[in-house]
């Protein structure tokens, strides 16, 4: 027991001296060089990550293998790690550097549709915002939460405990709300108090769910999906829609809020679910197909590679 406690300090210990060096590192060295590093960063971990480049390789060929070559493949691929570098930097950028981070912000993200949200908290049950790994999605619910939106997010901690210390550390810094996905029952009681308290709660939809979720149809394959949106939805009568944040220039990002899902009732729960399900897992791929270079193509999406 005096280990585990002593691990867990260690963990601490080590996010806080990991944030303090980027803190350092942050407001020493100029924009312009940390945006250059990240291109190279990106490029170096494509060459040296074999594991993330051949998942980034096998699910881009299974979504894109009738409609683009295997260069167009590889360029996309290519993309895809130096995005996640980069949005790395606007992360650091926006949290760590000097100067008033809320003005920043509203400054180099715009906001398109936020009409639907407006709408959609007016029946004070609570909004589902269902987003995926896309773009610089650590970003979105921040810059709303800047805008006065009342934000709360369901996040699964890293898997390496010093890497998720750092990380919340961040957030904190930053005043993001968040609430851990383990333990599950916690999970859901937390999102349905927030739901019914009016707010806004995010999910990110749009990775392979172990044990259980639901089977949809993900470019033209099924896959495992979390099912937690549409369950909620049932449970509360919160309105559901997604959000997306698309990276249009260096620094600069636009948020787009799509039109709430519309439910419709068969009265038969798994049916119910697996629609909703389907709807949003639409709309994701949508927003992928448009902009492939800006998902994260490196996480594992389908388990069976089986066409429907």
């Amino acid at each position: 027991m005096k280990n585990m406690g002593l691990k867990k300090i260690t963990e601490r210990l080590a996010g806080r001296i990991l944030t303090c060096f980027l803190k350092i590192i942050v407001k020493s060295v100029p924009e312009i060089i940390l945006y250059h590093f990240s291109q190279i960063l990106g490029n170096v971990s494509f060459l040296l990550a074999d594991r993330r480049r051949e998942q980034t390789f096998r699910n881009l060929t299974i979504a894109f293998k009738n409609e683009k070559s295997s260069q167009e493949i590889k360029k996309i691929a290519k993309q895809v790690f130096c995005e996640i570098a980069e949005d790395g930097v606007d992360i650091a950028i926006s949290l760590l550097k000097d100067g008033d981070m809320q003005k920043r912000l509203i400054q180099d993200i715009s906001l398109e549709g936020a009409e639907y949200l407006d709408e959609a908290l007016k029946n004070k049950k609570g909004v589902i915002c269902v987003g995926a790994h896309f773009g610089n999605f650590v970003l979105l619910a921040l810059r709303l939460s800047l805008q006065g939106y009342p934000c709360n997010m369901i996040i699964k901690d890293a898997d390496n405990p010093v890497v998720a210390e750092l990380w919340h550390n961040l957030m904190r810094g930053a005043g993001v709300q968040w609430i851990p996905a383990r333990p599950r029952f916690k999970a859901v009681s937390d999102s349905m108090k927030w739901l019914k308290n009016g707010g806004i709660l995010f999910f990110y939809a749009d990775q392979h769910k172990k044990g259980g979720g639901v089977h949809v149809e993900f470019f033209g394959r099924l896959a495992h999906t979390v099912e937690g949106p549409a369950v909620l939805h049932l449970k509360t009568g919160a309105t559901i829609l997604c959000a997306f944040i698309i990276r249009v220039g260096r620094k600069k990002h636009k948020i787009v809020i799509t039109p709430p899902i519309p439910a419709v009732k068969t009265g038969n729960r798994e049916e119910d679910v697996r629609q909703l399900t389907q709807a949003f897992t639409k709309i994701i791929e949508d927003f992928v197909r448009k902009y492939p270079e800006q998902w994260w193509w490196p996480h594992k999406r389908w388990k069976k590679q089986i066409e429907i």
